[in-house]
């Protein structure tokens, strides 16, 4: 069961990595499934329709379509002709996701610009242009797919836009759900690993176990004479060997229950001595110094854990104290 200072830490790193989650999830992660998704509709498009929103995207960079130029018949082999301050230029439109612009379509483009003796030329495709492309370019503009989106994504049915944004928010939400359920078992570990160790009690009758498993300061006893010696415990036979562990038990219970102060002592589980207070007896060294006496004189016991009970209505609280150490 986790104590208030763990609990303090769980919520502490979930809340942490929660948040961190969510403002990555909603400000990036939405963004790019917005465009991966966005590419996804392009690319279902028709070559026409999608070559169309490019061609209208590019008029706010001062592109026109070129009037004498007949409708294209051949689809994504054909380069369109575009006009810009008088002079032509080339589009060469790819539409799949997996096209791969290499430096062969940057070639094959180039050759046509200057065939036709065209001011410039523009690639533009849904998939990548990789590195070789882009560093012999030849003078051509290359558009990968995020940047054909940012160009495009305006332009869209108001419909088909939300169904996109739709589509993201969706999965982003997801995202944020798993991000925070990773956070709270993140914070349950990290409390777990953190919780100080319950720490053993170096001598007898000294060290009170808080809640949390750390050792409390020593209390101070109630006035009594402190150089009063308990009376001698009745005298039992020697210990029996290490294999007469039921026997040991009945003996220290026997032992203890003979102490003035004690009303009864018992086992209550195999490494917990509980002893019962008498009424009139204080907590304190003189009432303890006996019991870890006798406990001392049993090596396969010695380190159990003893539970000073006090009657019902007192002032003293139950105290769990361990008077040797394994």
């Amino acid at each position: 069961m986790l104590t208030a200072p763990s609990l303090l830490t769980t919520l502490g790193v979930t809340l942490a990595l929660g948040a961190a989650t969510t403002l990555f999830c909603w400000h990036v992660r939405r963004k790019q499934h917005e465009t991966r998704q966005g590419l996804a509709t392009l690319a279902g498009m028709r070559w026409r329709e999608f070559s169309g929103f490019l061609v209208e995207a590019l008029q706010a960079q001062g592109f026109e379509t070129d009037s004498a130029q007949s409708s294209p018949q051949s689809g994504q082999k054909s380069d369109l002709r575009l006009i810009r301050d008088g002079r032509s230029w080339l589009l060469s439109c790819k539409q799949g996701l997996k096209y791969r612009i290499n430096a062969e379509h940057v070639d094959s483009l180039a050759g046509a610009v200057a065939f036709h003796n065209a001011d410039g030329g523009i690639i533009a495709t849904l998939g990548q242009v990789q590195g070789e492309a882009r560093k012999h370019s030849r003078g051509l503009e290359l558009l990968d797919g995020k940047a054909v989106w940012a160009l495009v994504e305006h332009l869209l049915p108001n419909g088909l836009h939300q169904a996109v944004a739709h589509h993201a928010r969706r999965r982003t939400l997801l995202e944020i759900g798993l991000g925070w359920l990773l956070a709270l078992l993140l914070g349950v570990a990290a409390a777990v690993v953190l919780a100080p160790a319950e720490a053993p009690v170096a001598s007898p009758g000294v060290s009170r176990v808080t809640d949390g498993g750390t050792a409390a300061p020593p209390a101070t006893a109630p006035a009594r004479d402190e150089t009063a010696t308990a009376p001698p415990s009745t005298p039992l036979p020697p210990p029996p060997g290490p294999g007469d562990e039921a026997v040991q038990r009945e003996q220290i219970v026997s032992r203890i229950n003979a102490l003035p102060g004690v009303r009864r002592a018992a086992w209550s589980t195999r490494s917990t001595l509980l002893v019962g207070m008498a009424e009139g007896a204080v907590d304190g060294p003189g009432f303890v110094r006996p019991i870890c006496d006798i406990l001392g004189e049993y090596p396969d016991l010695r380190a159990s854990r003893v539970q000073l009970q006090p009657l019902d209505g007192g002032t003293q609280s139950v105290r769990f104290m361990q008077c040797h150490q394994y």
